[in-house]
């Protein structure tokens, strides 16, 4: 067996890269999104539904101009604290090459932003401040101030200075995202595809503020309902019919495309913030850490348990 499973670490080993951000930009009518991130986090989807609904959101509002929605997702958890910044009359990057108040890049004079730097979002949230800094722009720059953000992977962090920048007031953010809105309500009734499969497998959707799985059947022509959850980590596709949804780096869901099986939440102790590798063998999948080549596991599909001790 540790021979066996030696030989898979070492075909794993074959497909190692070196690691590189990624960059997302997209247009969807008059709102651009920007997005920085270091794998294929769920927040890529969401930065990607969030603009989506942002330019319903500006149709409803009757709002031509630019809307720049600039995203760095702190993945590696650096900082203590979320940083946004709502800023009026100003459509260009800003946060992509770096968060300190003492490097700016000057306004374009048009447009206004959304800008997030923090290690998730929600959707709804982001919807919100989109919304308010629409209906406020005039006076949204006001609420702008230097806010000290902690670090979190330094030991001695008492003898680091806080890293300062300028932020919009924490207490505006609390209201704005605490606060109802019909607006944001309607609109998230929109049901959008996050991932299809074609011409038949498990397809990912988003609508009132959960994502839904659901299987595209070949043979009956028609879509079931396989499973909901509000957020999650990360998705991997093991095939077209079964998916595994990571709740967080230790946590996940096993979906075989039928909804007469419980869901189950399934612990692994996989370490490190990046996703695993997997490689299917019918009823077993083989996990691998991206971070660490040594570190194995086999999930059993139909006993739903992960073995991690090999003799």
């Amino acid at each position: 067996m540790k021979f066996k499973l030696g030989i898979l670490a070492l075909l794993f080993s074959f497909n190692c890269f070196a690691h590189k951000d990624k960059v997302i930009g997209k247009t969807y009518g008059n709102v651009k999104i920007y997005m920085k991130t270091g794998f294929d986090y769920s927040d890529i989807e969401k930065i990607k539904i969030v603009g989506q609904l942002s330019e319903k959101l500006s149709d409803r509002l009757s709002y031509k101009d630019t809307i720049f929605i600039e995203y760095v997702q702190d993945y590696t958890d650096n900082y203590a604290d979320d940083l946004y910044l709502l800023e009026y009359n100003n459509s260009n990057y800003k946060i992509a090459t770096g968060i300190k108040s003492d490097y700016t890049i000057e306004s374009n004079d048009n447009g206004l932003s959304v800008r997030i730097y923090a290690d998730r979002i929600k959707i709804v949230d982001v919807l919100k401040l989109v919304e308010f800094t629409i209906i406020n722009k005039e006076k949204t720059n006001s609420f702008l101030t230097k806010k000290s953000i902690g670090f979190n992977v330094y030991e001695d962090q008492e003898l680091l200075e806080p890293l300062v920048s300028i932020a919009t007031e924490d207490e505006i953010i609390k209201q704005i995202i605490s606060s109802k809105s019909e607006i944001v309500e309607n609109i998230i009734t929109n049901k959008i595809l996050v991932n299809s499969q074609k011409p038949y497998g498990m397809e990912i959707y988003w609508q009132n503020g959960k994502f839904i799985f659901e299987y595209n059947h070949i043979q009956k022509n028609k879509q079931e309902f396989v499973f909901e959850i509000e957020d999650y980590y990360y998705h991997l596709y093991v095939n077209v019919n079964d998916i595994l949804i990571f709740v967080d780096k230790n946590s996940f869901y096993f979906l075989d495309g039928t909804d007469d099986k419980p869901k189950k939440l399934i612990n692994i102790d996989i370490g490190g913030y990046a996703p695993i590798r997997t490689m299917d063998f019918g009823d077993k999948i083989l996990f691998q850490s991206y971070r660490n080549q040594s570190n194995i596991n086999i999930f059993v599909k139909e006993t739903n348990k992960v073995i991690s001790k090999f003799e």
